[in-house]
């Protein structure tokens, strides 16, 4: 288990990384029913259509498509299930991004079909 203090300051970073992909961090609604069902860390913005969920994770291991698939699998299953919801006229994405034990941050797109890694950033 990971201390508070730590998730934020690794959520912060996160946040920046989202600005730095082109997304405008926006804050996730915490009254809507579906926010108690699938919590998500961070939402980006870009432009007025396409929308960036994602779940933080911190891994305890290397990092690869098949371990996130498998570490991962609850995250994995709710923004799968996020996606399969009508989302209005937004193009919706959704990323799970791992925090290696090196401090490396993986993103990974959630698809019906898998996982996939987009980027790897490192410090």
């Amino acid at each position: 288990m990971i201390a508070q203090s730590a998730f934020h300051a690794a959520k912060n970073r996160c946040g920046k990384l989202l600005a730095s992909r082109g997304y405008e961090p926006v804050v996730p609604v915490t009254d809507h029913f579906l926010s108690r069902y699938i919590p998500l860390h961070l939402i980006g913005m870009q432009g007025n259509y396409e929308a960036l969920c994602v779940k933080i994770r911190h891994a305890q291991g290397a990092v690869t498509p098949e371990y996130v698939e498998s570490y991962c699998r609850f995250e994995c299953c709710q923004l799968r299930s996020l996606l399969t919801m009508y989302p209005g006229d937004i193009f919706l994405r959704c990323e799970v991004w791992v925090i290696s034990p090196s401090g490396a941050i993986h993103c990974y797109e959630v698809t019906a079909a898998g996982v996939r890694e987009v980027a790897a950033y490192v410090r």
